[in-house]
Protein backbone atom coordinates (compact mmCIF):
# COMPACT_ATOMS: atom_id res chain seq x y z
CA UNK A 1 0.00 0.00 0.00
CA UNK A 2 2.79 2.38 1.02
CA UNK A 3 4.36 1.65 -2.37
CA UNK A 4 1.86 2.67 -4.25
CA UNK A 5 1.15 6.15 -3.32
CA UNK A 6 4.55 7.02 -3.89
CA UNK A 7 4.13 5.53 -7.03
CA UNK A 8 0.94 7.55 -7.93
CA UNK A 9 3.04 10.68 -6.11
CA UNK A 10 5.81 10.27 -8.69
CA UNK A 11 3.69 9.87 -11.45
CA UNK A 12 1.87 13.09 -10.18
CA UNK A 13 5.09 15.06 -10.40
CA UNK A 14 6.27 14.01 -13.70
CA UNK A 15 2.68 15.06 -15.17
CA UNK A 16 3.19 18.28 -13.41
CA UNK A 17 6.49 18.67 -15.16
CA UNK A 18 5.43 17.68 -18.48
CA UNK A 19 2.44 19.97 -18.48
CA UNK A 20 4.61 22.75 -17.38
CA UNK A 21 7.09 22.18 -19.72
CA UNK A 22 4.13 21.50 -22.55
CA UNK A 23 2.60 24.70 -22.12
CA UNK A 24 6.40 26.66 -22.41
CA UNK A 25 7.03 25.23 -25.95
CA UNK A 26 3.57 25.46 -26.79
CA UNK A 27 3.47 30.11 -26.43
CA UNK A 28 2.79 30.06 -23.07
CA UNK A 29 4.02 32.97 -21.18
CA UNK A 30 7.58 32.78 -20.41
CA UNK A 31 9.49 34.66 -17.22
CA UNK A 32 11.03 38.23 -17.31
CA UNK A 33 14.91 38.07 -16.69
CA UNK A 34 17.26 41.02 -17.15
CA UNK A 35 19.46 41.11 -19.65
CA UNK A 36 21.72 43.66 -18.36
CA UNK A 37 21.21 45.44 -14.95
CA UNK A 38 22.35 48.73 -13.43
CA UNK A 39 26.01 48.65 -11.95
CA UNK A 40 27.29 51.04 -9.28
CA UNK A 41 28.17 54.38 -10.86
CA UNK A 42 30.25 57.47 -10.03
CA UNK A 43 30.14 60.54 -11.93
CA UNK A 44 30.69 63.77 -11.63
CA UNK A 45 28.72 66.84 -11.00
CA UNK A 46 27.72 68.48 -14.35
CA UNK A 47 28.55 65.15 -16.43
CA UNK A 48 26.00 63.03 -17.88
CA UNK A 49 25.08 59.14 -16.73
CA UNK A 50 23.72 55.87 -17.86
CA UNK A 51 22.27 53.33 -16.03
CA UNK A 52 22.02 50.15 -18.06
CA UNK A 53 18.52 47.86 -17.69
CA UNK A 54 17.57 45.77 -20.69
CA UNK A 55 14.64 42.80 -20.24
CA UNK A 56 14.79 39.89 -21.90
CA UNK A 57 11.04 38.44 -22.44
CA UNK A 58 9.64 41.26 -21.05
CA UNK A 59 5.74 41.58 -20.69
CA UNK A 60 5.36 44.67 -18.37
CA UNK A 61 6.50 48.20 -18.18
CA UNK A 62 9.73 49.59 -17.08
CA UNK A 63 10.35 52.44 -14.67
CA UNK A 64 13.34 53.21 -12.32
CA UNK A 65 12.46 54.09 -8.26
CA UNK A 66 15.20 56.38 -6.62
CA UNK A 67 16.07 55.47 -2.92
CA UNK A 68 12.34 53.93 -2.93
CA UNK A 69 10.70 56.02 -4.66
CA UNK A 70 8.69 55.44 -7.69
CA UNK A 71 9.58 57.68 -10.75
CA UNK A 72 6.95 56.61 -13.25
CA UNK A 73 6.03 54.87 -16.39
CA UNK A 74 6.51 57.69 -18.68
CA UNK A 75 9.65 57.41 -20.86
CA UNK A 76 9.72 61.43 -20.96
CA UNK A 77 9.66 61.29 -16.96
CA UNK A 78 7.35 64.12 -16.75
CA UNK A 79 8.34 66.21 -13.71
CA UNK A 80 12.25 65.56 -14.09
CA UNK A 81 13.46 67.32 -16.64
CA UNK A 82 16.96 66.17 -16.64
CA UNK A 83 16.26 62.36 -16.58
CA UNK A 84 15.13 60.25 -19.22
CA UNK A 85 14.45 56.85 -20.94
CA UNK A 86 15.44 57.37 -24.39
CA UNK A 87 15.13 53.94 -26.44
CA UNK A 88 11.83 53.55 -27.84
CA UNK A 89 12.06 49.99 -27.47
CA UNK A 90 10.14 48.63 -24.58
CA UNK A 91 12.95 45.97 -23.60
CA UNK A 92 15.51 48.44 -23.29
CA UNK A 93 15.30 50.66 -20.00
CA UNK A 94 18.08 52.42 -20.14
CA UNK A 95 17.76 56.21 -17.56
CA UNK A 96 20.04 58.88 -18.07
CA UNK A 97 20.55 61.82 -16.11
CA UNK A 98 22.04 64.90 -18.04
CA UNK A 99 23.49 66.73 -16.29
CA UNK A 100 24.04 65.45 -13.19
CA UNK A 101 23.55 67.21 -9.89
CA UNK A 102 24.44 66.24 -6.51
CA UNK A 103 20.85 65.85 -5.50
CA UNK A 104 20.90 63.28 -8.07
CA UNK A 105 23.17 61.14 -5.90
CA UNK A 106 21.00 57.83 -4.28
CA UNK A 107 20.06 54.15 -4.52
CA UNK A 108 18.26 53.21 -7.74
CA UNK A 109 16.39 50.12 -8.83
CA UNK A 110 14.67 49.11 -12.62
CA UNK A 111 11.38 47.55 -11.61
CA UNK A 112 9.61 46.19 -14.49
CA UNK A 113 5.57 45.18 -13.85
CA UNK A 114 4.07 41.85 -14.89
CA UNK A 115 1.11 40.33 -16.27
CA UNK A 116 -0.61 38.29 -18.09
CA UNK A 117 0.44 35.30 -15.33
CA UNK A 118 3.80 36.59 -15.65
CA UNK A 119 5.66 38.05 -12.77
CA UNK A 120 7.17 41.59 -11.94
CA UNK A 121 11.06 41.44 -12.09
CA UNK A 122 13.10 44.11 -10.09
CA UNK A 123 17.00 44.89 -10.21
CA UNK A 124 19.67 44.32 -7.03
CA UNK A 125 19.48 48.17 -5.65
CA UNK A 126 22.59 50.05 -6.67
CA UNK A 127 24.40 53.86 -5.83
CA UNK A 128 24.92 56.68 -8.15
CA UNK A 129 27.87 58.73 -6.46
CA UNK A 130 28.19 62.05 -7.42
CA UNK A 131 31.94 63.84 -7.12
CA UNK A 132 31.61 67.37 -7.00
CA UNK A 133 34.47 70.50 -6.63
CA UNK A 134 34.66 72.30 -4.31
CA UNK A 135 33.30 75.60 -3.88
CA UNK A 136 35.68 79.21 -4.35
CA UNK A 137 37.65 78.85 -0.53
CA UNK A 138 37.28 81.90 0.97
CA UNK A 139 39.12 83.46 4.58
CA UNK A 140 36.33 84.77 6.71
CA UNK A 141 38.42 87.12 8.10
CA UNK A 142 38.85 89.03 4.75
CA UNK A 143 35.28 89.00 3.61
CA UNK A 144 35.03 92.54 4.70
CA UNK A 145 38.48 93.84 4.41
CA UNK A 146 41.73 92.39 2.68
CA UNK A 147 43.54 93.76 5.72
CA UNK A 148 44.14 92.98 9.18
CA UNK A 149 46.29 94.95 11.79
CA UNK A 150 47.55 93.29 14.81
CA UNK A 151 49.54 94.00 17.45
CA UNK A 152 53.54 92.53 17.30
CA UNK A 153 53.33 89.26 19.92
CA UNK A 154 49.46 88.65 19.24
CA UNK A 155 48.09 85.25 18.28
CA UNK A 156 46.45 85.12 14.95
CA UNK A 157 43.81 83.16 14.17
CA UNK A 158 42.29 82.65 10.72
CA UNK A 159 39.60 80.30 9.42
CA UNK A 160 39.22 78.83 5.18
CA UNK A 161 35.82 77.52 4.15
CA UNK A 162 35.23 75.66 0.74
CA UNK A 163 31.67 74.52 0.26
CA UNK A 164 30.01 71.59 -2.06
CA UNK A 165 32.86 69.49 -2.34
CA UNK A 166 32.55 65.91 -2.58
CA UNK A 167 34.95 63.59 -1.51
CA UNK A 168 35.24 66.66 1.24
CA UNK A 169 37.52 69.54 0.25
CA UNK A 170 41.13 69.64 1.71
CA UNK A 171 42.00 73.24 2.69
CA UNK A 172 45.82 74.41 2.90
CA UNK A 173 47.27 77.72 3.74
CA UNK A 174 50.42 79.46 2.10
CA UNK A 175 52.53 83.15 2.57
CA UNK A 176 52.74 85.74 -0.28
CA UNK A 177 55.91 83.70 -0.86
CA UNK A 178 54.23 80.53 -2.06
CA UNK A 179 55.35 77.95 0.74
CA UNK A 180 52.80 76.03 2.25
CA UNK A 181 52.08 76.19 5.81
CA UNK A 182 51.57 73.26 7.97
CA UNK A 183 52.46 74.69 11.43
CA UNK A 184 48.89 74.65 14.26
CA UNK A 185 46.79 74.24 11.54
CA UNK A 186 43.26 71.98 11.85
CA UNK A 187 40.65 70.70 9.95
CA UNK A 188 36.65 70.35 10.49
CA UNK A 189 34.39 68.82 7.92
CA UNK A 190 30.50 68.40 8.12
CA UNK A 191 27.56 67.78 5.54
CA UNK A 192 25.29 70.32 4.22
CA UNK A 193 21.90 70.76 3.92
CA UNK A 194 21.50 68.66 1.09
CA UNK A 195 22.96 65.73 2.68
CA UNK A 196 24.55 65.60 -0.38
CA UNK A 197 28.01 67.45 -0.29
CA UNK A 198 30.35 68.73 2.54
CA UNK A 199 32.01 71.98 3.89
CA UNK A 200 35.25 72.25 5.17
CA UNK A 201 36.52 74.52 7.63
CA UNK A 202 40.50 75.05 8.09
CA UNK A 203 41.63 77.03 11.10
CA UNK A 204 45.15 78.27 11.42
CA UNK A 205 46.63 80.07 14.37
CA UNK A 206 50.20 81.75 14.05
CA UNK A 207 52.14 84.65 15.58
CA UNK A 208 53.56 86.77 12.61
CA UNK A 209 56.81 88.26 13.20
CA UNK A 210 56.49 91.18 10.26
CA UNK A 211 53.74 92.09 7.74
CA UNK A 212 52.46 89.14 5.90
CA UNK A 213 50.28 88.20 2.88
CA UNK A 214 48.13 84.67 3.59
CA UNK A 215 45.85 82.64 1.25
CA UNK A 216 44.47 79.39 1.13
CA UNK A 217 43.21 76.89 -1.31
CA UNK A 218 40.47 74.09 -1.73
CA UNK A 219 40.78 70.67 -3.54
CA UNK A 220 39.77 67.04 -3.49
CA UNK A 221 40.69 63.66 -4.48
CA UNK A 222 38.31 64.47 -7.79
CA UNK A 223 39.53 67.86 -8.40
CA UNK A 224 43.15 68.15 -7.69
CA UNK A 225 43.62 71.53 -9.42
CA UNK A 226 41.39 72.92 -6.70
CA UNK A 227 40.99 76.86 -6.57
CA UNK A 228 42.65 79.68 -4.57
CA UNK A 229 41.22 82.47 -2.37
CA UNK A 230 42.12 85.97 -2.42
CA UNK A 231 44.83 87.07 0.01
CA UNK A 232 44.66 88.74 3.25
CA UNK A 233 47.19 90.64 4.55
CA UNK A 234 48.09 90.66 7.89
CA UNK A 235 49.88 93.93 9.20
CA UNK A 236 51.61 94.53 12.26
CA UNK A 237 50.16 97.90 14.41
CA UNK A 238 52.68 100.80 13.41
CA UNK A 239 54.25 99.22 10.02
CA UNK A 240 53.90 100.62 6.97
CA UNK A 241 51.20 98.57 4.52
CA UNK A 242 53.11 96.73 1.73
CA UNK A 243 52.71 98.76 -1.90
CA UNK A 244 53.10 97.32 -5.22
CA UNK A 245 55.27 99.02 -7.74
CA UNK A 246 55.10 97.42 -11.23
CA UNK A 247 58.21 98.23 -13.32
CA UNK A 248 59.93 96.99 -16.86
CA UNK A 249 63.11 96.27 -18.05
CA UNK A 250 65.15 99.58 -18.24
CA UNK A 251 62.84 101.51 -16.17
CA UNK A 252 63.39 104.13 -13.49
CA UNK A 253 61.88 105.29 -10.61
CA UNK A 254 62.47 107.59 -7.47
CA UNK A 255 60.67 106.13 -3.87
CA UNK A 256 59.90 108.66 -1.63
CA UNK A 257 59.89 108.06 2.16
CA UNK A 258 56.67 109.45 2.29
CA UNK A 259 57.16 110.66 6.05
CA UNK A 260 55.56 114.32 6.83
CA UNK A 261 56.58 114.36 10.44
CA UNK A 262 60.04 114.24 9.89
CA UNK A 263 62.45 117.45 9.68
CA UNK A 264 64.53 118.70 7.06
CA UNK A 265 67.62 117.11 8.49
CA UNK A 266 65.77 113.82 8.83
CA UNK A 267 68.43 111.27 7.93
CA UNK A 268 66.86 108.36 5.92
CA UNK A 269 68.00 104.33 5.87
CA UNK A 270 67.28 102.35 2.92
CA UNK A 271 67.64 98.53 2.63
CA UNK A 272 67.27 96.46 -0.17
CA UNK A 273 65.45 93.00 1.24
CA UNK A 274 67.02 93.89 4.59
CA UNK A 275 70.61 94.65 3.03
CA UNK A 276 71.47 98.65 4.09
CA UNK A 277 72.28 101.16 1.32
CA UNK A 278 74.92 103.23 3.70
CA UNK A 279 75.56 105.69 1.08
CA UNK A 280 72.01 106.37 0.61
CA UNK A 281 70.23 109.35 3.47
CA UNK A 282 68.39 111.33 1.36
CA UNK A 283 64.17 111.01 1.61
CA UNK A 284 63.75 109.31 -1.48
CA UNK A 285 66.05 106.26 -3.42
CA UNK A 286 66.27 106.63 -7.33
CA UNK A 287 66.66 103.48 -9.37
CA UNK A 288 67.90 103.27 -12.76
CA UNK A 289 67.57 100.67 -15.69
CA UNK A 290 65.38 98.01 -13.50
CA UNK A 291 65.68 94.23 -14.90
CA UNK A 292 64.00 91.11 -13.73
CA UNK A 293 66.72 90.13 -11.64
CA UNK A 294 65.15 92.38 -8.93
CA UNK A 295 61.89 91.34 -9.46
CA UNK A 296 59.81 90.93 -6.06
CA UNK A 297 62.72 92.70 -4.26
CA UNK A 298 61.43 94.81 -1.20
CA UNK A 299 62.82 98.63 -0.90
CA UNK A 300 62.35 99.72 3.06
CA UNK A 301 62.52 103.38 4.55
CA UNK A 302 63.39 103.89 7.85
CA UNK A 303 63.84 107.17 10.17
CA UNK A 304 64.73 107.50 13.83
CA UNK A 305 61.71 108.06 15.92
CA UNK A 306 62.22 110.09 19.39
CA UNK A 307 63.52 107.33 21.40
CA UNK A 308 66.65 107.18 18.73
CA UNK A 309 65.23 103.38 17.44
CA UNK A 310 64.86 102.48 13.89
CA UNK A 311 61.43 102.66 12.57
CA UNK A 312 60.48 101.72 9.12
CA UNK A 313 58.07 104.04 7.48
CA UNK A 314 57.06 102.68 3.61
CA UNK A 315 57.63 98.90 2.23
CA UNK A 316 57.71 98.71 -1.32
CA UNK A 317 57.57 95.92 -3.31
CA UNK A 318 59.04 95.74 -6.59
CA UNK A 319 57.16 93.73 -9.58
CA UNK A 320 58.65 92.82 -12.87
CA UNK A 321 55.98 93.33 -15.99
CA UNK A 322 57.50 91.95 -18.97
CA UNK A 323 56.17 93.68 -22.12
CA UNK A 324 55.53 92.05 -25.51
CA UNK A 325 54.58 94.54 -28.04
CA UNK A 326 55.11 95.33 -32.02
CA UNK A 327 58.22 97.19 -32.90
CA UNK A 328 57.06 100.90 -32.99
CA UNK A 329 58.45 103.33 -35.59
CA UNK A 330 59.61 106.66 -35.29
CA UNK A 331 57.07 108.89 -36.54
CA UNK A 332 58.52 110.05 -39.50
CA UNK A 333 58.19 109.21 -43.40
CA UNK A 334 60.96 107.28 -45.13
CA UNK A 335 61.48 110.16 -47.46
CA UNK A 336 61.99 112.58 -44.59
CA UNK A 337 64.73 110.04 -43.38
CA UNK A 338 66.48 109.39 -46.65
CA UNK A 339 66.00 113.32 -48.21
CA UNK A 340 68.76 114.87 -45.82
CA UNK A 341 71.61 116.82 -47.75
CA UNK A 342 69.95 114.85 -50.93
CA UNK A 343 71.89 117.46 -53.10
CA UNK A 344 75.30 115.86 -52.17
CA UNK A 345 74.03 112.16 -52.59
CA UNK A 346 71.55 112.77 -55.84
CA UNK A 347 74.43 110.77 -58.22
CA UNK A 348 76.08 108.87 -55.38
CA UNK A 349 74.83 105.35 -54.72
CA UNK A 350 75.93 103.54 -51.46
CA UNK A 351 74.31 101.45 -48.76
CA UNK A 352 73.21 103.60 -45.94
CA UNK A 353 71.23 102.42 -42.60
CA UNK A 354 68.86 104.19 -40.72
CA UNK A 355 66.77 103.31 -37.01
CA UNK A 356 63.77 101.61 -36.23
CA UNK A 357 62.79 101.90 -32.10
CA UNK A 358 61.37 98.87 -30.45
CA UNK A 359 59.70 98.86 -27.02
CA UNK A 360 61.02 95.92 -25.93
CA UNK A 361 64.27 94.27 -25.01
CA UNK A 362 64.80 91.90 -27.98
CA UNK A 363 66.81 90.49 -30.50
CA UNK A 364 65.73 90.22 -33.35
CA UNK A 365 65.05 91.91 -36.86
CA UNK A 366 61.92 94.31 -36.55
CA UNK A 367 58.85 93.09 -38.59
CA UNK A 368 57.77 96.45 -39.75
CA UNK A 369 59.32 99.52 -41.17
CA UNK A 370 58.37 103.32 -41.51
CA UNK A 371 57.59 103.94 -45.39
CA UNK A 372 56.09 106.21 -46.71
CA UNK A 373 54.19 107.35 -44.10
CA UNK A 374 53.05 104.16 -42.70
CA UNK A 375 54.25 100.54 -41.15
CA UNK A 376 55.35 98.36 -43.89
CA UNK A 377 56.18 94.42 -42.87
CA UNK A 378 59.45 93.47 -43.81
CA UNK A 379 60.64 89.45 -44.15
CA UNK A 380 64.17 88.34 -42.47
CA UNK A 381 66.77 89.98 -44.17
CA UNK A 382 65.28 92.34 -46.36
CA UNK A 383 66.35 95.49 -47.29
CA UNK A 384 64.17 98.11 -48.69
CA UNK A 385 64.60 99.61 -52.18
CA UNK A 386 64.28 103.45 -52.09
CA UNK A 387 63.27 105.73 -55.17
CA UNK A 388 64.61 108.25 -56.89
CA UNK A 389 67.55 106.63 -56.83
CA UNK A 390 68.66 107.10 -53.21
CA UNK A 391 69.90 103.40 -52.76
CA UNK A 392 69.76 100.68 -50.50
CA UNK A 393 68.59 100.75 -46.61
CA UNK A 394 68.32 98.48 -43.78
CA UNK A 395 66.73 98.60 -40.19
CA UNK A 396 68.52 98.32 -37.51
CA UNK A 397 66.74 97.44 -33.89
CA UNK A 398 67.71 99.66 -31.34
CA UNK A 399 65.82 97.51 -28.17
CA UNK A 400 63.98 99.91 -26.09
CA UNK A 401 65.05 102.93 -28.90
CA UNK A 402 62.75 105.45 -27.68
CA UNK A 403 64.02 105.59 -23.53
CA UNK A 404 67.55 105.28 -24.87
CA UNK A 405 67.08 107.89 -26.94
CA UNK A 406 65.35 109.97 -24.76
CA UNK A 407 67.95 109.19 -21.96
CA UNK A 408 70.71 110.35 -24.43
CA UNK A 409 68.88 113.53 -25.37
CA UNK A 410 68.88 114.40 -21.35
CA UNK A 411 72.60 113.90 -21.34
CA UNK A 412 73.35 115.62 -24.58
CA UNK A 413 71.81 119.00 -22.84
CA UNK A 414 73.34 118.20 -19.40
CA UNK A 415 76.88 118.17 -21.55
CA UNK A 416 75.83 121.30 -23.32
CA UNK A 417 75.27 122.80 -19.85
CA UNK A 418 78.43 121.82 -18.17
CA UNK A 419 80.30 122.73 -21.96
CA UNK A 420 78.73 126.14 -21.62
CA UNK A 421 79.84 126.51 -17.44
CA UNK A 422 82.69 125.65 -18.56
CA UNK A 423 83.54 128.06 -21.14
CA UNK A 424 82.30 130.63 -19.26
CA UNK A 425 85.20 129.75 -16.81
CA UNK A 426 87.87 129.61 -19.28
CA UNK A 427 86.47 132.94 -20.32
CA UNK A 428 86.78 134.67 -17.33
CA UNK A 429 90.22 132.96 -16.86
CA UNK A 430 91.69 134.07 -20.05
CA UNK A 431 90.12 137.82 -19.66
CA UNK A 432 93.53 139.92 -19.43
CA UNK A 433 93.60 141.62 -16.09
CA UNK A 434 93.95 145.63 -16.23
CA UNK A 435 96.48 147.68 -14.89
CA UNK A 436 96.51 150.80 -12.31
Amino acid sequence: MVKLSKSMFQVIILVLIINVTKNTVNGGPAPQYFISSPQNTTVTAGHHARLSCTVGNIVGTCQWARDGFALGTDRNLAGYSRYLMPSHQDDICDLTIDPVLPIDEGVYQCQVSGGHGVAPISSAPVSLSVNSEPGQPYIVQAMEDGVMEVKEGEEVELQCESQGGRPPAEIQWWDGEGRRIVSDVTEHVRRMEDRKTFKTVSTLKFKPLAGQKIKCSAHNDAFSEGKVSDYLEVVLSGQPKLELKTLEDGDSVKIFCNNEKTLGDTKFKWFINDVEIFDETKSFLEIQQFSKSYDKSKVKCSVKDKRNNDVVIRVVELVYKQSIREPKALPKTFKEITDRDSSKRRNKKKQTMFTCIVEEDIAVEPKYVWIDGKLSKMATDETVEATDQNGKYKCKVIPRGMKKIKKMSKDFKNLNKLFKKMSKTLAEMTLPTGTN
